[in-house]
């Protein structure tokens, strides 16, 4: 009967589809990073006959500065709604193990019910 259980316990279309949707934004900022980190090679691993970056040094670091801080707050957005998300699915796993108990409870008092009414025809019949 698990595997009963394990069909029954399934989760609700919604919550599976917030589950998801999560998906793109983590793979949009990791291609973010990426890019950042690919440009940033680009400049630093340039032949030496090419114009090196007019930009001062300090204004540099204060820009990779900004941009790991930004990382930083997104990757935090993301654990909080990753949290959300698995919150959600505990609350909506709580909810469907009550209902199957509840179900197997009626279900169950539903055969009591219905062989106490067969011994009693039974007894009738062969009076």
């Amino acid at each position: 009967m698990p595997s009963l259980r394990k069909r029954l316990m399934a989760l609700d279309p919604t919550t599976v589809s917030t589950v998801l949707s999560l998906l793109p934004t983590i793979l949009e900022q990791a291609n973010k990073t990426i890019e950042k980190i690919k440009k940033g090679k680009r400049k630093d691993g340039m032949p030496e006959g090419t114009v090196a970056d007019a930009r001062d040094p300090a204004a540099r670091i204060a820009e990779l500065e900004a941009a790991a801080v930004q990382q930083a707050e997104a990757v935090k957005l993301l654990a909080e709604q990753h949290a959300i998300t698995i919150e959600a699915l505990r609350k909506e796993a709580a909810r469907l193990d009550r209902r199957l108990r509840l179900m197997t409870a009626v279900a169950m008092g539903g055969v009591a019910l219905g062989l106490g009414s067969l011994v009693i025809a039974l007894n009738l019949l062969f009076r």
